[in-house]
């Protein structure tokens, strides 16, 4: 590997994450139109674990773990957060999601405790502060795909 590789950002796996996370949501909020966070969040989970297959070992827990994380994430909301604080909604499955894929990356990079703090930020943006079909999955795709890239490229212990 040449130094120019070894410095290089992934910028597919960026790329491949934010339409994963996208297209997810897409699809969830189309098909799923009654719940359609449950649905987006499932096939955000599906898809996502399509881009991470052959880079952590056992991917099928990313998609396994976060689908009831989703439906965790809205049963906490719809009945713990009242009507009128409607914006912890990004926070909150933010947080929820973090935690459950934060435990899958423990195991495959250093440093994954940050992923539940960026899971925070970007779904409080895409739910809470810039909302709409195609920002709500794009906007958390861009910001988490950044970190996952980050925390590849700086692991001693992430597949390549």
């Amino acid at each position: 590997m040449t130094d120019t590789e070894s410095q290089s950002m992934d910028w597919a796996l960026w790329f491949y994450w934010i339409m994963a996370t996208t297209i997810g949501w897409l699809l969830g909020s189309m098909f799923f139109s009654g719940i359609p966070v449950i649905g987006s969040g499932v096939a955000v989970a599906v898809l996502q674990w399509a881009v991470l297959y052959k880079r952590i070992q056992k991917a099928w827990r990313w998609a396994i773990l976060s689908a009831p994380g989703w439906i965790a994430g809205y049963i906490a909301f719809a009945i713990f957060i009242p009507a009128n604080l409607a914006t912890l909604a990004g926070p909150l499955m933010g947080g929820i999601i973090g935690v459950i894929q934060w435990l899958i990356l423990k195991r495959e990079v250093g440093w994954a405790g940050w992923w539940i703090i960026i899971s925070i930020l970007a779904w409080t943006t895409g739910l809470t502060l810039v909302p709409g079909l195609l920002t709500s999955g794009a906007l958390p795709g861009a910001l988490t795909g950044l970190a996952l890239v980050i925390l590849f490229r700086f692991s001693t212990t992430a597949k390549r």
